[in-house]
């Protein structure tokens, strides 16, 4: 079973990925670090907490950046709810769980300093920029970080050419792609063929983890079908299935930056395909997804 850690802002689809692990008894969630995007650090913290509260999970949970590197934060209530979990009645709205002393990037370092090779990372990319940013030696010692984020053919959900995450904190996306780290990008060209449905939801059971999907999924999936999708895309537990079962992604080595400055293309994936034009790859990116597999694993598995 392998240890990873949980970079992640929840999020409604950062609490299901969150579900995804601790249901499927193939990985060790050795921790939760915890970062702005969605909400405020204080509330993606306070939710993180909420989440392993209802699962009675005895997970650490690390607090991280509050803001991004250099731009200003956007923050999504208007899809995920004003508490970040779709206004669920299901949880309480506070949690008595003690955080770690260390903050996020000192956990994460710890962490990896000490023998932990896997980083599945959900949300803006800033906690991890910045332990890279304070000890690159030890960082350099993972063996793969899988990032959900980014729009590379398809359009973005911010705008018609950025995703949220890398929106949200660009410098970090563009300066962590720069690593010289295994990393596994799955993008918006992905997560968007796995799409969880009201048909779904109305067929989950009555089990404690079905009631926490349906509590938590019912406004967030309404956004989506408000904008002509037939239910809610699976982005952040998409990132999870890959650290799961690999089979569900094929990927595709790519040199990748992200556009920072640009006044219409903050956050833009730059990918690098033109013939003729030599650059080492930089991470694997996820362009086809088994889909139809993965839907059926995550209902089955978010089902117990």
């Amino acid at each position: 079973m392998r240890d990873i850690i949980l970079d992640c802002d929840p999020g409604v689809d950062d609490a299901l990925a969150i579900v995804l692990a601790l249901n499927s008894r193939r990985v060790n969630l050795k921790g939760i670090t915890t970062v702005c995007g969605n909400l405020s650090v204080n509330q993606t913290t306070l939710n993180a907490c909420r989440v392993l509260d209802y699962f009675n999970a005895r997970i650490p949970v690390a607090k991280g950046a509050s803001k991004p590197l250099k731009a200003s934060p956007v923050y999504a209530k208007s899809i995920h709810g004003n508490d970040g979990l779709g206004d669920s009645r299901l949880l309480p709205n506070s949690s008595n769980r003690k955080l770690e002393a260390k903050n996020a990037i000192d956990f994460i370092i710890q962490s990896v300093g000490s023998g932990l090779k896997t980083i599945v990372a959900t949300g803006p990319l800033t906690n991890i920029a910045l332990a890279f940013m304070k000890n690159e030696g030890i960082m350099d010692t993972l063996e793969e970080l899988i990032i959900m984020g980014g729009a590379i053919h398809t359009p973005g959900n911010v705008d018609r050419l950025s995703e949220f995450n890398f929106f949200f904190d660009p410098d970090a996306a563009d300066y962590v792609m720069q690593r010289k780290v295994p990393k596994v990008l799955v993008p918006l060209d992905v997560t968007h063929k796995v799409v969880f449905t009201p048909r779904d939801v109305k067929n989950l059971p009555d089990s404690s983890s079905g009631k926490f999907v349906k509590s938590i999924i019912t406004k967030y999936m309404r956004v989506s079908i408000d904008k002509g999708s037939i239910g809610s895309p699976l982005h952040d537990p998409l990132a999870m299935g890959f650290c799961l079962d690999r089979t569900f992604l094929k990927l595709r080595p790519m040199h990748l930056r992200v556009e920072t400055n640009g006044i219409y293309t903050r956050g833009a994936c730059v990918p690098e395909e033109r013939s003729g034009v030599e650059l080492r790859p930089n991470v694997n990116v996820a362009l086809e997804v088994r889909s139809g597999r993965f839907l059926d694993y995550f209902k089955k598995v978010v089902s117990g």
